[in-house]
């Protein structure tokens, strides 16, 4: 695709977003006549909010899976729906508690917005570097005690387990999609160790900055805390809604209510 037409939200365009969503916390705390958490427009804002939380993995599946045609695409409507359903779960938790356990999954969600925004928008290069597919180390500079044979050696392996994985892929640029993981999980697991180890001696993460370094694997366990207890929050309120009124009147709609 031409980068002149290359659909993209400039830096500009995402900290504005997240100015938006920290500036809708406080403001759906403070606005008088929020919805109550289980009231009925309560869990319809929590329900939208949740649906429109799911486009960050529509995005990683369609880019991993290489299905998309337009990953930029697919982004952008990652960050939009994140910010819309960011703003929609604040107004469902406006007049509710946040220290407790549901609340610490609501910090997650917005650590991940701050983290997101604010790295993209400043560190763009660098980020970009984290998240791109490939781990080919094409552009970094490579260090001066690099051991040539030994990366040989790495490379000559990935090119062993692309025969399995890829017959018709080019090393320097491959990367396990999600169709490889789910057909040949071992070699894929093994592939993604041997371009780890790579990228660490051509030093591809120093290239993109030693602040950045763990940003990627920090992101992904935030996203996937908050995607379990988000996971765990809807099971709860809605098979257990006993346990979760702890015996006061349960005032939301629910499936069951065990632990009563």
């Amino acid at each position: 695709m031409n980068n002149k037409n290359r659909p993209d939200l400039s830096s500009r365009d995402i900290m504005l977003l997240v100015c938006c969503v920290v500036i809708a916390l406080p403001l759906a705390a403070l606005w008088p006549g929020m919805p109550v958490p289980g009231s009925p427009s309560g869990q319809l804002s929590a329900a939208l909010g949740a649906v429109l939380l799911l486009a960050p993995l529509g995005f990683v599946v369609m880019k991993r899976s290489g299905l998309s045609q337009s990953p930029p695409r697919w982004f952008i409507g990652h960050v939009l729906a994140t910010s819309i359903g960011s703003c929609l779960i604040f107004v469902h938790v406006a007049a509710g508690n946040w220290f407790t356990p549901p609340g610490l999954v609501l910090l997650f969600l917005l650590f991940l917005v701050l983290q997101g925004g604010v790295l993209r928008a400043i560190f763009s290069r660098g980020f970009s570097l984290l998240f791109a597919r490939s781990s080919a180390p094409l552009g970094f500079n490579a260090p001066a005690t690099l051991d040539k044979t030994a990366l040989q050696q790495i490379i000559d392996g990935k090119v062993h387990l692309l025969k399995s994985l890829d017959p018709g892929a080019d090393e320097a640029l491959f990367s396990p999609a999600l169709k490889h993981w789910l057909g040949r999980p071992l070699s894929s697991l093994k592939y993604q160790l041997l371009a780890e180890r790579e990228a660490r001696m051509v030093g591809a993460r120093a290239s993109a900055g030693t602040g950045l370094g763990w940003s990627r694997r920090i992101h992904m366990l935030v996203a996937l805390g908050f995607y379990l207890g988000l996971l765990a929050h809807i099971v709860v309120m809605l098979f257990f809604a006993g346990y979760a009124a702890n015996g006061e009147f349960i005032d939301w709609w629910y499936v069951t209510a065990w632990g009563d």
